[in-house]
């Protein structure tokens, strides 16, 4: 039989979620149409990155801490992107009502300018539009790139596929997790003790919280004031897939907000 694929997986997941959760039944149920919609999208997307592997200098790639996918691979088209974005833009504002309609023409021009510099510079809502509407080619390509990727060499916070902030954890042992990319689902491994964020390794200036169980925790940090949500892997129990267990946790970005902390703004 064949193995299901990580969306199939993903999907299934959530909806399995929805029964177990009931009190985030609805926005459990809005994240699984919205990821059945991003699904659909990325098996349209016709992405070959195979002539870009070859110019691929891994050694730079290593001691320079470039990303690995320039924006300009992904060949993106007004035609496809707009009218992309435009059917995005109507679920999203079932959870978000007030979400703006980007002001600028080229929706590809502020696409890039989200993937280069973390925001597309007009609102907050323009680019939770751009993060979601990218996320199909940017998942295909992380799919193409990591496995030339020596990502253990990697050694830094942002994603070494398209340069993203981590929004999840895995917690390997003491010293190791692995960090989840919020915009390519890309994963790779990093300390324990150095923050994503700002490279901070001074322990009085690093923390944690963990839940009543110690499944799930919130890696923070006092020196630039930002968090990291995560579970860990030795204490739980059945099937983890990261995208839909950071899906799961909205009360402990609550108690984040509540301490002061943040999600950094900025993806680059």
């Amino acid at each position: 039989m064949r193995e299901p694929d990580q969306e199939t997986r993903i999907l299934r997941a959530l909806a399995e979620a929805r029964q177990r959760f009931p009190d985030l039944a609805d926005l459990l149920a809005f994240y699984e149409t919205l990821l059945d919609l991003l699904a659909a999208q990325k098996r349209h997307v016709r992405l070959d990155l195979t002539p870009h592997l070859a110019s691929l200098d891994v050694e730079q790639w290593t001691t320079e801490g470039r990303p690995a996918l320039a924006f300009q691979w992904l060949a993106l088209e007004e035609a496809e992107f707009a009218p992309w974005c435009r059917r995005l833009a109507a679920l999203l504002r079932r959870q978000l009502p007030d979400l703006e309609w980007p002001l600028e023409g080229s929706l590809v021009k502020l696409a890039r300018r989200f993937y280069e510099e973390g925001t597309a510079g007009e609102s907050p809502s323009t680019d939770v539009l751009l993060l979601n509407a990218l996320a199909p080619w940017l998942e295909r390509g992380a799919e193409q790139l990591l496995p030339h990727l020596p990502v253990k060499r990697w050694g830094r916070g942002l994603c070494p596929v398209c340069g993203g902030v981590p929004d999840f954890e895995v917690l390997i042992s003491g010293r190791t997790r692995t960090l989840l990319c919020a915009r390519c689902r890309a994963q790779w491994p990093f300390p324990v003790n150095v923050c994503p964020f700002c490279g901070e390794d001074d322990p009085d200036r690093l923390g944690y919280y963990a839940s009543e169980d110690e499944v799930h925790r919130i890696d923070v940090c006092d020196r630039c004031g930002h968090y990291i949500k995560g579970v860990d892997r030795r204490r739980y129990r059945g099937e983890l897939i990261p995208e839909v267990e950071r899906l799961l946790t909205p009360g402990l970005d609550v108690w984040a907000a509540q301490e002061g902390y943040n999600r950094p703004e900025t993806w680059a």
